[in-house]
């Protein structure tokens, strides 16, 4: 928010300070996002003084500070390209349907072995991978080249295992909206 220059930067100084990000951190963000637009305006500043004042040498100030300026505006573009994939959503009705056309998948359960194998049990041709072992297994999964859906309890487990395989680099990754609690209560069938 701070490369926003629309944003007026004392509504944000407020709005931070409701938020759980850390002085140290909110100082820095703040000095690094915020000292490029300063270097700039004031370089801006400096050779229009000069240019009225007769110094044409300093129009060249003047254009390198809109250059500086002009890439300040285009940075959230920029980070915007860096930042993690959001995993798909599947619904358990769409997730049945694919399954019984025969469509390839790799069914990723990120629970406990032993959640795994509990009643009332796991998707039909689910792998366990638990959470903690997914960073491991990872080109292992990615060496299926098919569809992988990542599954858990409700979802929350399974978002964070979808988030971590497209930061992997893997490109198909679903999630199953509320996991095989929102499966079994739709009453489909678990093994």
């Amino acid at each position: 928010m701070r490369l926003v220059p629309l944003v007026p930067f004392n509504l944000l100084n407020y709005a931070f300070g409701l938020t759980s990000i850390s002085l140290p951190d909110y100082v820095l963000a703040s000095l690094v996002c915020m000292l490029p637009g300063t270097i700039a305006y004031t370089w801006l500043g400096y050779a229009g003084r000069s240019a009225a004042a007769g110094d044409m040498s300093a129009l060249r100030y003047g254009l390198l500070g809109l250059g500086v300026l002009a890439m300040i505006a285009f940075a959230p573009h920029l980070f915007r390209r860096f930042r993690v994939k959001e995993p798909a959503w599947i619904e358990s009705a769409e997730l049945q349907q694919r399954l019984a056309a025969g469509e390839p998948l790799v069914i990723v359960d990120v629970r406990q072995p032993e959640e795994f194998a509990a009643p009332p049990g796991h998707l039909p041709g689910a792998i366990n991978v638990p959470l903690a072992e997914l960073a491991n297994r990872t080109p292992d999964i990615a060496a299926r080249k098919q569809v992988i859906v990542v599954v858990c309890k409700t979802d929350r487990r399974s978002a964070r295992a979808a988030i971590e395989l497209l930061a992997a680099g893997l490109q198909d990754v679903t999630v199953l909206r509320g996991g095989t609690d929102g499966w079994y209560q739709q009453g489909l069938t678990l093994e």
